[in-house]
């Protein structure tokens, strides 16, 4: 029997690269989601609804499954805390007890470097082998979920975690794509000067390609099984550089905002919300996360920011997207196309 992936969170962004990307390399794929089937979902791949959390509809998922890609789960961006404890611990719990008979060859688990946490100091480089100290709701809800498939992998069934940073690319809807839609409504309203924050901050980013190969490759490497990987591009671009970037793209000039009027930098969320509005009305999808806080992604300081990643590499994986400008320029002409900006 030939490799036959069951991938979880179908409906998601990351899904939506994985499940061609397998196909093309000759996987058979199913999918499965909360939501209805995915226009993104390509027509080759199965596609079954399946409430993780609440354990409805897991048991038919694994007929011939070989592989489980589990990357479903809630994030702070829609959901309160108990939502996302049930949809990334106990949903995760409940896919692998429905699942722990099976008899797949490997389990994967799409976890985050928000374990990490941004209020204790730890070793930098972060490695993997460090005790989290997660902050936040997500952050602490992805841990617990970690610690359920260590328990599984404990027990004998093939686990393997990934630590993605920020995610970016083609159809993501927030972090870097709230703060591209945040430029395009600017441009939209007749700016021509992209105001950013005076105070520089570092951030770390991975194009959804090079996570899905990165996911694909340690799915399959023998070594992989029972280990966790951080996965990040390895630079550490600031939130000037990038916004020199998003600038440039929609034809502006960036400034940094005065000494101590950050709070003031840029348009207010009343007006940023009225030009979307309009922007909307002139055929603009909704899809991409507004958010209150204008560049809301790039303010986010975070001691822990820099990742060992040499466990990854140790596979032999090798980055493709290491031009970010040309990877951000292709991701702002796939919105464009796609008219999820303007």
């Amino acid at each position: 029997m030939g490799r036959s992936a069951l991938i979880t969170g179908g409906s998601g962004f990351i899904a939506t690269r994985l499940a061609p990307a397998l196909l093309e390399a000759g996987w058979q794929v199913r999918a499965c989601g909360r939501r209805p089937r995915p226009d993104s979902l390509p027509d080759e791949a199965d596609y079954r609804n399946a409430d993780l959390a609440s354990g409805e509809g897991v048991d038919e998922l694994f007929d011939g499954t070989t592989h489980v890609f589990h990357l479903a789960g809630a994030s702070s961006s829609n959901s309160t805390d108990e939502e996302m404890h049930r949809s990334n611990a106990v949903g995760t719990e409940n896919l692998l007890i429905a699942g722990a008979d099976a008899g797949f060859e490997r389990f994967l688990y799409m976890s985050t470097t928000a374990i990490y946490g941004e209020e204790v100091q730890l070793p930098v480089p972060v490695l993997e082998s460090v005790e989290p100290h997660p902050s936040r709701g997500y952050g602490k809800t992805k841990w617990e979920a970690e610690q359920v498939v260590a328990r599984f992998g404990e027990k004998g069934v093939p686990v393997v975690a990934l630590r993605p940073v920020s995610t970016y690319g083609p159809a993501n809807v927030k972090l870097l794509g709230s703060a591209i839609l945040d430029v395009a409504i600017e441009r939209y309203g007749g700016y021509e000067t992209l105001m950013v924050p005076n105070a520089p901050v570092e951030q770390r980013l991975v194009h959804v390609d090079d996570l899905v190969a990165a996911t694909i490759h340690l799915m399959e490497h023998e070594d992989a099984v029972g280990r966790v990987f951080n996965v990040t591009s390895g630079q550490y671009p600031t939130s000037h550089e990038i916004g020199r970037i998003l600038a440039a793209e929609f034809g502006m000039e960036m400034e940094l905002c005065d000494e101590g009027t950050d709070d003031d930098c840029g348009p207010s969320y009343e007006e940023r919300g009225e030009i979307r509005d309009r922007m909307v009305g002139e055929g603009m999808k909704d899809d991409i996360f507004f958010t209150e806080q204008r560049f809301r992604f790039m303010r986010k300081q975070n001691r822990n920011n820099r990742l060992s990643i040499d466990a990854l590499l140790d596979t032999g994986f090798e980055f493709r997207e290491t031009d970010l400008e040309a990877s951000i320029a292709d991701t702002i002409a796939w919105y464009r196309s796609h008219r999820w900006v303007l």
